[in-house]
């Protein structure tokens, strides 16, 4: 069966319903809105589908010449970004799961009843859609994502612009394969080893999986924060058991270290917050013979090659953890690059990537503004802690010393 898109009015409803719920539509939060100029999102969407995979055949032409175009499926999942010249045609196919999710604020399943394509750019008139259809697809490569708020699939602000958006390497990820290769990702913000289970996140990817699927593992940062989530401890025998569930599935694991922050002591001196968590990591993936990507080592190495200043450009403003659309999808080639070195069989690298680098001084050319919802859960305040430095510095610093004594 096919399923023609049709434009989402995203207007047409009421805040509150779920069609407002981004991690169920096109990944746009009309309530979040910015105060700096940038792109209104175009979203189309499909009539109701059943959960599985699908393949999306998308056509577009250039009217006019046309500045950058970011191409998004599912909840705001980056696909490409293109330049057209007018009459210029750009064909490709994309892949999407549909599935059963826990939106953030949100204690119950939801379905993902619809499949959305999305654009961005400066001059939307400039593009025409003139196809876009998709079909159940039963051979796709799988992977499910497990992490926190650096992997899960943000919630875009509007206007859209590629420095001021929170995003995650988890929703770059499937830009840079070739071929059928589908992200479904179940990381959320706030979450830790131990809530991601007890939330029922975890849950949801082990009634899906099938022998052969693949499942990444990042957490950490919100871990550190909790005296009995020490790296050394119920982390790394959290970590363990994930591992055995899957390969019990049948099913592939992966270890991801955490991405680093940009957090310093002083200008040349570099804050690494996070690394006897990215040393437990490695120590699992060699204990257990799981594979392991380094995004820690990567990222951390980057920022110090950067220096802070130019580093926070990759960040969300006023935000030293939160990648914005440059730092994601710098994290998630390198993600992508290490699956493809360590399973060369399965996941093959676009040969053509888009360039995607910040101009300088992202932060000073925005004006900030932060307009999330906010709660009282640990989740949430783990989440809104990473937003102030001083906060987060103090409080993984109170942990670190409660460790030295037996009894803390």
């Amino acid at each position: 069966m096919k399923y023609e898109f049709h434009r989402f009015m995203r207007e047409k409803y009421e805040a509150g319903s779920i069609y407002t719920i981004p991690e169920i539509s096109d990944g746009f939060d009309a309530s979040l809105v910015t105060q700096w100029n940038g792109m209104q999102p175009v979203s189309f969407w499909t009539s109701e589908v059943v959960n599985g995979t699908y393949e999306i055949h998308v056509r577009i032409r250039a009217v006019e010449d046309t500045d950058e175009i970011y191409l998004f499926t599912g909840r705001k999942l980056l696909k490409d970004v293109i330049v057209l010249k007018k009459d210029e045609v750009y064909e490709r196919i994309f892949y999407q799961s549909a599935a059963r999710i826990i939106p953030r604020y949100h204690t119950r399943v939801y379905k993902e009843n619809y499949l959305f394509f999305s654009f961005c750019t400066s001059h939307p008139e400039y593009v025409k859609v003139e196809s876009c259809a998709a079909q159940r697809c039963q051979d796709a490569v799988r992977v499910y994502l497990c992490g926190d708020s650096t992997v899960t699939d943000q919630s875009c602000e509007i206007p859209y612009h590629p420095g001021g958006c929170y995003a995650s390497w988890g929703q770059e990820l499937s830009a840079y394969f070739e071929g059928n290769c589908v992200v479904q990702n179940q990381a959320h913000c706030g979450l830790t080893t131990e809530s991601f289970r007890e939330e029922g996140h975890f849950d949801l990817i082990l009634e899906q999986m099938t022998p052969g699927d693949f499942c990444l593992f990042q957490f950490g940062h919100n871990d550190q924060k909790l005296l009995h989530l020490r790296a050394q401890g119920q982390y790394l025998e959290n970590l363990k058991n994930f591992m055995i569930q899957i390969r019990e599935k049948g099913g592939i694991p992966v270890l991801v270290t955490p991405l680093g922050r940009n957090i310093w002591k002083n200008e040349k001196e570099y804050y690494d917050l996070l690394e006897d968590y990215a040393n437990a990591v490695k120590q699992l993936s060699d204990k257990m013979d799981v594979p392991c990507i380094d995004l820690h080592g990567a990222s951390v190495d980057f920022i110090c090659q950067c220096g802070q200043k130019r580093a926070r450009d990759y960040f969300h403003p006023d935000d030293y953890t939160h990648t914005n659309e440059y730092g994601a999808y710098l994290a998630a080639g390198y993600i992508a690059e290490s699956l493809a070195a360590q399973f060369p069989e399965v996941f093959s690298l676009r040969k053509e990537m888009p360039q995607l680098s910040p101009p300088r001084q992202v932060w000073e050319d925005l004006e900030r503004t932060d307009n999330r919802k906010t709660d009282q859960t640990e989740k949430e305040t783990f989440d809104r802690m990473e937003k102030s430095v001083a906060d987060l510095v103090e409080t993984i610093e109170k942990v670190r010393e409660c460790w030295k004594y037996e009894n803390c």
